[in-house]
């Protein structure tokens, strides 16, 4: 099965138990989950979690992902860490040991081919929020050298507090405003439109306005009814085929990443979820 984007996968969203195809493939195992990633003819998959697997582990999954012709997605920062404020910390202390995770990372990137890491940060109420924007862009141009010299980018991604309470990057305006106060070339943008779409901007004007700093894509649709949402792409109201022509004539050769679940449970949603996609890749082709 061919297709004109490069979708991937996910491994688990919201928890590393919980994989997109998780009744569509023989088992939650990792192996059987990437051999129907592959079945499907996916470009990548994304092992969210990959930093809390142990380092042989990561290893074989990264291995047998390129068995199958599939290339490594994005994965979380500081899994255990990421909704504590430490890409914001202003102390020596705090900043070491934000340093000693990113080694960690970095060495999780290495063992799976991966090159990109999505940083998110919880708020500190005892600070302001524009102090810790200030922090985050001052530690992530202090971690890009190290990131950079492993090939690896280091991507904000903005979060809707109505999916993600408690959050610092909450606004596409503070994301940008923190790559570009990092002013480093591993720096980059998750652009997530889900989330862009969630906080009421228009993803294709906001991608137009962005475009030099994206260093990765994630997608989602937004329902048209109440709620805060995150269901199949083609199944709500995000506008698809001319935000993603417009993201690959960027030149964008990066990997379209799908962030969210099913919208319904069950075989039946999966099979939907896929239809949907199929449909909204042939139009974008077309």
């Amino acid at each position: 099965m061919s297709w004109d984007l490069a979708w991937t996968a996910h491994l688990g969203l919201r928890g590393p138990d919980a994989p997109l195809f998780r009744h569509s493939a023989r088992s939650l195992d990792p192996f059987d989950q990437i051999d129907f990633i592959a079945d499907l003819g996916f470009a990548g998959v994304q092992d969210n979690y990959a930093a809390l697997r142990p380092a042989e582990e990561q290893e074989k999954v990264a291995a047998h992902a390129a068995a199958r012709g599939l290339r490594m997605a994005s994965f979380v920062h500081d899994p255990m860490g990421w909704n504590l404020p430490r890409w914001s910390a202003d102390t020596a202390e705090g900043r070491a040991a934000l340093m000693a995770e990113l080694d960690h990372s970095l060495a999780t990137a290495r063992r799976i081919g991966g090159r990109t890491l999505i940083c998110v940060a919880g708020v500190d109420p005892a600070r302001s929020r524009e102090a810790q924007l200030d922090a985050m862009a001052d530690n992530l141009r202090r971690a890009g050298d190290a990131a950079g010299a492993a090939g690896v980018a280091l991507c904000v991604e903005m979060t809707s507090p109505l999916w993600l309470p408690d959050m610092l990057v909450v606004r596409l305006e503070d994301a940008e405003a923190v790559v570009r106060a990092a002013d480093h070339p591993a720096v980059r943008l998750m652009f997530d439109a889900g989330h862009i779409a969630m906080n009421g901007d228009d993803p294709l004007a906001a991608f137009g306005r962005l475009a030099d700093m994206v260093g990765g894509v994630q997608v989602a649709d937004m329902p048209a009814g109440e709620g805060p949402g995150r269901i199949d792409v083609g199944g709500g109201t995000t506008d698809w085929v001319p935000l993603l022509r417009a993201i690959r004539a960027s030149g964008y050769a990066g990997l379209f990443e799908i962030e969210h679940e099913a919208e319904r449970e069950g075989l039946g949603g999966e099979q939907r979820l896929v239809e949907r996609l199929r449909a909204v890749d042939a139009a974008v082709a077309g």
